[in-house]
C-alpha cells in the first residue's frame, strides 16, 4: 500500500482525483498545500524541490521510500490498488481510455465554462462558443431538432421536438451531452397518434395553436446537421 506526500496549492481540483483514488485503497497519505509546510509560488521552485520534481508542477507525491511521480493521472495510479486499476491488460486499458477521455474532451469545455465563474480566469466569449460548438457539432451527427421559447420573461417554458437516430434518447452516448437533459421531460411520440402529425407540424412550422404549451410562441430555433435526411 503506498504511503507519503502529496504536495499541492488549497482546492487544486487536479488533486481530487488522487484523494478519492486513496479512498478506494486505504493508501496513506499526508497533503501539504498551504504555508508554511507548503507555499504554492515558491516551496514548488525551490532547488530541492526541483530536485526531485524538475517540472516544478504540483500535484507532486513523494512515497515515504522515496519514489517521487507528478501529474495527478500518475499520482491516482499510484496510490489506487488492484481493483482500481484492474486486473487485466484490456480492463486497464479501459481505464486510460476514459481518463484520456476526460482530460481531452471534458475537462477542457468545461474548465472555459465553469472557471470564469469561480473567478479563475477571464470570460472569453468566443473560447466559450468554441467549446460549446464542439459539444454540439457531435450531438448534431445523431439529432434533429426543432426548440420553442414560449412565453415572456419570467414566464416563459421551453419544448421542442427531436428526431434521434435509433429508438432511444441520444444523449446517454456521450457523457458531454449530459450537462443538462435531465432536467427535462421527454416522451416518446406515436407516430400512429391523431395529435402527432399536427403537433410536429406546429414545431417546424412554428406556427399554430401549441395547446399543450399553455403560452404563446415566443422565438424558436432549429438544430440540425445539413446531411441527416428525415424520412
Amino acid at each position: 500500500m503506498a504511503a507519503g506526500t502529496l504536495c499541492t496549492y488549497p482546492e487544486n481540483w487536479r488533486t481530487f482525483k488522487a484523494l478519492i483514488a486513496t479512498q478506494y485503497s486505504g493508501a496513506q497519505v499526508r497533503v501539504l498545500s498551504a504555508p508554511p509546510h507548503f507555499y504554492f509560488g515558491q516551496t514548488n521552485c525551490t532547488p530541492e524541490f526541483l530536485g526531485k520534481f524538475p517540472a516544478g508542477k504540483v500535484p507532486a507525491f513523494e512515497g515515504d521510500d522515496g519514489f517521487c511521480v507528478f501529474e495527478s493521472n500518475g499520482i491516482s495510479s499510484y496510490v489506487s490498488n488492484k481493483e482500481l486499476q484492474r486486473s487485466t491488460l484490456e480492463a486497464a486499458a479501459q481505464v486510460v481510455q476514459w481518463v484520456s477521455f476526460a482530460d481531452s474532451d471534458i475537462v477542457p469545455p468545461a474548465s472555459t465554462w465553469v472557471f470564469p465563474t469561480l473567478g479563475n480566469m477571464h470570460h472569453n466569449k468566443q473560447v466559450t462558443e468554441n467549446a460549446k460548438e464542439v459539444r454540439l457539432d457531435k450531438l448534431r451527427k445523431n439529432a434533429f431538432a426543432s426548440v420553442i421559447l414560449f412565453g415572456t420573461n419570467n414566464s416563459s417554458s421551453i419544448s421542442g421536438v427531436w428526431v434521434f437516430r435509433g429508438q432511444e434518447l441520444a444523449f446517454p452516448l456521450s457523457p458531454d451531452w449530459q450537462v443538462d437533459y435531465e432536467s427535462y421531460t421527454w416522451q416518446k411520440l406515436d407516430r400512429s397518434s391523431e395529435d402527432t402529425q399536427p403537433l410536429v407540424q406546429e414545431y417546424f412550422s412554428w406556427d399554430g395553436v401549441f395547446q399543450h404549451a399553455g403560452k404563446a410562441f415566443n422565438q424558436g430555433k432549429i438544430f440540425k446537421r445539413t446531411s441527416l435526411a428525415i424520412a
